[in-house]
């Protein structure tokens, strides 16, 4: 261990308060060298500079049944949210209430209604999805969190941790012993998310590159970079990374094709454009327009971009909506939802009468993305009397989840702490014209967090990578 010293550093001052013993400590060691010797990794605080992926050192125990359920379940929602996304009558009145209310919601539909709302889009849609469950455990059934329809992450290093916890099984063992790893389920993420992507391509004609649209400064550069390595060595496929503002200054339309730096751009896929802090000028907004208004294959178009609306999310779970849109697969689908509330007109006021009630075992949720976002306990009881108009927020159930005793490591540090997961099943969907090619789950991911953290993202530093130990 002397030379691998530097590797990790012990958090907490040996009484119980997270420490760990030598055995784990040397787990952790094992840990942080694989992810660096495979591409498990983020970028640093400081620019240049990188570090492993925060990540559990071993995979956390999780119901076979429940993930199965999830797995099966996970599909039809994709196809629900394209079916969704194509009904600009039910969009537009199941998010009037956020439009008003909410700025981000509001421009988003800005661009969807000046690209021509459905009559601008590209008749293809290709989807890289993450539907997200927790595990109810007074239920024994996993209860949806959301459907993520845009930049949703970690395909590369959710396969990458997988493969991480197999080899740990196999360090750990004795010399004599063989590991069961069936419990540690395989996991395709990577290549479901490089396949789905160089798929709509070729739809497209294989014309051009592929645009990444990344965050500036981005940290989870690995992630996608994995993905885009995959794609090239596989198919060809070339790939550039641009970010909103510079698509901005140096991307052009040209007769409807979508050019920048000169290449022509069959593909735009964002793994940006989520969240408001991605358009701090108008000049972000131009691009969004601009590669809606073209004619390259959009992952998502922002159409399927607002149809992960939360008030959608929502609105799907009052009786007989789900049935409108899925009535061949809603009862299946239903056993997922958890109970969701909303919060406009006379609807309005009965749900924030059940959250005052019980401020505990709701969730406040704005339209909003990644981690820091929602409001729970005091926060929500504060918010819902400050009334107002609460358009843009839904109410929804708490999901109690099981905790368990997990190490983990992040940026060095290993520490052994009671953890909740949230199980996300990701799902590659390909449609062309009305012809659905491609619909299939791909791959999984667990995020694993401290038991006293109510918010739950990786990148948003409060969760760790982790994977499902079937039980």
């Amino acid at each position: 261990m002397a030379g691998d010293r530097g590797l990790v550093r012990e958090d907490g001052d040996g009484d119980g308060d997270g420490a760990v013993d030598a055995r784990s400590r040397a787990l952790a060691v094992e840990t942080v060298a694989y992810a660096v010797e495979s591409g498990l990794m983020i970028g640093g605080d400081v620019a240049g500079t990188f570090t492993h992926a925060p990540v559990s050192c071993g995979p956390t125990p999780f119901p076979r049944d429940a993930y199965e359920l999830a797995r099966e379940t996970s599909p039809g929602f994709a196809e629900l949210y394209d079916r969704v996304s194509r009904d600009d009558e039910f969009l537009r009145e199941t998010l009037r209430g956020a439009i008003k209310n909410d700025d981000f919601t509001a421009a988003l539909w800005r661009v969807y209604e000046e690209s021509g709302g459905q009559e601008g889009r590209v008749g293809t849609e290709v989807g890289v999805l993450r539907s997200d469950y927790m595990l109810d455990a007074p239920s024994g059934l996993p209860l949806q969190v959301e459907v993520n329809t845009v930049s949703t992450s970690f395909m590369a290093l959710g396969s990458k941790v997988s493969d991480m916890h197999r080899h740990l099984a196999k360090w750990s063992a004795n010399n004599d012993e063989v590991p069961d790893l069936s419990a540690i389920p395989e996991n395709d993420a990577l290549a479901c998310a490089g396949d789905t992507l160089a798929a709509g391509w070729k739809v497209m004609g294989s014309k051009g590159k592929i645009m990444m649209v990344v965050q500036p400064q981005e940290r989870n550069m690995f992630d996608q970079r994995h993905i885009a390595q995959y794609m090239f060595e596989r198919y060809g496929v070339h790939s550039v990374r641009a970010t909103l503002a510079e698509v901005n200054a140096e991307g052009a339309l040209r007769d409807g094709t979508l050019t920048f730096r000169g290449d022509d751009i069959g593909l735009v896929y964002f793994r940006a454009g989520y969240t408001p802090t991605d358009y701090p000028t108008q000049g972000e907004w131009d691009a969004r327009l601009l590669i809606e208004k073209s004619d390259a294959l959009k992952s998502p178009s922002v159409a399927m971009h607002l149809a992960g609306s939360k008030k959608i999310q929502q609105k799907l779970a009052e009786a007989g909506v789900l049935e409108k849109f899925m009535p061949e697969k809603a009862a299946d689908m239903r056993r997922v939802f958890a109970g969701l509330y909303s919060l406009d007109g006379d609807e309005g006021t009965e749900a924030v009468k059940l959250g005052l009630a019980n401020p505990a075992g709701y969730v406040l949720k704005p339209q909003r993305e990644g981690g820091g976002n929602n409001l729970y306990s005091e926060e929500l009881r504060e918010r819902l009397e400050q009334g107002g108009d609460l358009g843009a927020f839904i109410l929804m159930q708490r999901i109690l989840p099981p905790s368990h005793q997990t190490l983990t490591v992040r940026a060095g540090k290993v520490l052994e702490i009671e953890t909740l997961s949230e199980l996300g099943i990701f799902g590659s969907y390909l449609r062309v014209g009305d012809e659905i090619v491609m619909n299939k789950h791909g791959g999984h991911l667990l995020r694993t967090k401290a038991a006293s953290s109510d918010e739950g993202g990786v990148a948003a530093g409060y969760a760790v990578l982790d994977s499902p130990l079937l039980v």
